[in-house]
């Protein structure tokens, strides 16, 4: 399937599904809470959020902070859920519908830059990331908050026999090496969180 395809296939999946993801990923905000709320607290100035998806992070940025909060997907009708969720929570967020492997934006124009499980389906996410730095200004903070192929030989195992499964199914990268993504795109990674046996990966790094 050529890439062009592909982003047509996530398009189509996501503003088909758009209300049951949301209510999946509620199901897991126990266990993305805290990553989530560390994301709200390491960004500031000017941030860029790729893969905003229905809104779930906005409860955790700072509330009455002078953040600047720019959000990027890829469907519309996730952002629609988005829009929905800032209004009731009275937050301004300037809501963009773009693909992240081509951003809409001026070079350095950001002060961070935030991931929020999307690289997993990002049909190039070396491309993604490289784009997130061309707008990142230089030393800016770039945060992933990602499923990826975990550290633990067993769960790694395992996320590659499903892969291929969740790939045909909601084009779902189980076995991301997410890490090695990053540095391959020339962030310089600070510091790394794991939990869920590896499962979820929170990176910290910084544009050069």
């Amino acid at each position: 399937m050529t890439p062009e395809r592909e982003l047509r296939r996530i398009r189509k999946n996501y503003n088909r599904n758009a209300e049951r993801y949301d209510r999946g990923i509620g199901f897991l905000d126990r266990l993305t809470r805290d990553a989530r709320r560390k994301v709200g607290e390491s960004v500031q100035g000017r941030v860029l959020e790729v893969g905003i998806g229905s809104g779930l992070s906005l409860p955790y940025y700072p509330a009455g902070s002078e953040l600047r909060l720019v959000g990027v997907d890829l469907s519309r009708e996730m952002l629609g859920l988005c829009r929905r969720r800032a209004s009731e929570a009275g937050l301004v967020v300037e809501l963009v519908e773009n693909d992240a492997q081509a951003l809409p934006f001026a070079d350095a124009v950001f002060d961070s830059v935030n991931f929020s499980l999307v690289l997993c389906t990002v049909p190039d996410p070396l491309r993604a990331v490289r784009e997130a730095l061309r707008v990142a200004r230089p030393g800016a903070r770039l945060v992933f908050f990602e499923h990826v192929r975990s550290h633990l030989w067993p769960l790694a195992a395992l996320q590659d026999l499903i892969n291929p499964l969740t790939v045909r199914l909601d084009a779902d990268h189980f076995n991301r090496r997410t890490l090695e993504i990053v540095r391959a795109a020339g962030v310089e990674v600070v510091w790394i969180h794991r939990w869920a046996l590896g499962f979820f990966n929170l990176i910290e790094g910084k544009a050069p």
